[in-house]
């Protein structure tokens, strides 16, 4: 389950304010979701996270009065359908949510940015649900981001970041694959993927940063057993035509019974942009409990022309030592298609090129319909 960060950056007076960015209703969406995401606001963020959210579209919220000032509120509903043959079944996933982004101002510039996205979540059939499901069919509410990111310094190189969000690590940290089908594999490497936690984090004109704690528990608090999460990404700025960064993660995470997952990785991502082409990787490695793990993965995607097309294509691996390596590698392909300001199309094809301990080898085709209004 996919589960969707800090204000502005560079050097003071070369940009302007992320309250005076949203004035204009064209440029709305992106220096909202730059202040999500911890994007400079003249990073060109479609290069990084193409069709993440693209619509500058929302209620009309001026009742408000205000309040309205900076925010933005949308219902997102989408579905989702899976085949795989491994074991011959289809399965389905509905979900059926808001995004509230809000950027807090004062006489002195911006203060704080809010994001806000819940979901009520509806999986149909799934073969392997996540442990917080109680069965293969089941509803659940998922808070994919529920935070506050506040401006310690005003030219955004200090912010304390509190609530839940995804772990800074790797690619995860520039990539907003909140509700698409487009991942890095983020939860199979790590075990996790957001977390209710709290972390500093900011942006200059040549590097960014976040680093934090988390209580490891994922979707909700949960203390039994102690478990934690101390993660963190410094990297160089990813507007530039390369970038790269280098993570750190270290876990005892939870799961029903109290917290039973011990994982730590080191990693470095990278990658470069030409064009409307960007290719980009990741490579990890440390221990699960007590296994040695490594994991890689690598992208090429091209995107077009006014934000409308996004096709990619994916390797990942996932290799561990239990009496000798055993290695499960993925080849992804898919494409996602907005055609209008609201509506998404999305289709993705996993093949599993080699699998662990004999498993059957299975070809995945997802498919997703998202509208947003």
């Amino acid at each position: 389950m996919t589960a969707t960060d800090v204000p502005t950056g560079s050097a003071p007076l070369m940009l302007p304010s992320l309250a005076a960015v949203v004035q204009n209703a064209d440029d709305n969406t992106t220096a909202i979701d730059a202040a999500a995401i911890g994007a400079p606001l003249d990073a060109p963020m479609q290069a990084v996270q193409p069709l993440g959210d693209p619509f500058p579209v929302g209620f009309e919220l001026d009742w408000l009065g205000s309040f309205a000032d900076n925010l933005r509120l949308t219902i997102d509903v989408s579905g989702r359908v899976q085949y795989n043959s491994a074991s011959e079944q289809w399965s389905t996933t509905q979900f059926y949510g808001f995004d509230l982004y809000k950027v807090f101002s004062g006489p002195r510039g911006d203060i704080a940015t809010m994001v806000l996205q819940g979901f009520a979540t509806r999986l149909g059939n799934a073969g392997q649900p996540p442990y917080f499901f109680d069965g293969p069919t089941d509803w659940q509410w998922i808070w994919r981001m529920f935070f506050v990111n506040w401006r310690l310094d005003p030219r955004g190189t200090l912010n304390v970041k509190t609530g839940h969000f995804e772990m800074p690590f790797g690619l995860e940290a520039l990539l907003d694959t909140n509700g698409t089908l487009r991942q890095v594999d983020t939860a199979r490497n790590l075990g996790i993927k957001a977390d209710w936690g709290v972390t500093l984090n900011g942006v200059t004109q040549d590097f960014e940063y976040e680093v934090g704690v988390g209580r490891g528990s994922g979707n909700e608090w949960r203390s039994d057993g102690d478990p934690y999460l101390v993660t963190g990404r410094i990297g160089t700025a990813r507007e530039a035509d390369a970038w790269v960064g280098v993570s750190g993660f270290s876990g005892h995470l939870w799961r029903p019974g109290g917290a039973q997952v011990r994982r730590q990785r080191v990693g470095v991502d990278t990658g470069t942009h030409c064009g409307p082409w960007t290719l980009m990787g990741q490579a990890s490695f440390g221990t699960n409990d007590d296994v040695d793990t490594r994991h890689y993965l690598a992208e090429l995607d091209w995107q077009g022309p006014d934000d409308a097309w996004l096709v990619y294509g994916q390797v990942n691996a996932l290799q561990q030592n239990t009496g000798g390596w055993q290695d499960a590698v993925k080849a992804v392909v898919g494409m996602e298609w907005a055609w209008d300001k609201h509506t998404v199309f999305s289709v993705q094809l996993i093949r599993d090129v080699t699998t662990m301990n004999d498993a059957p080898h299975a070809t995945v085709v997802q498919m997703q319909l998202r509208y947003r209004f």
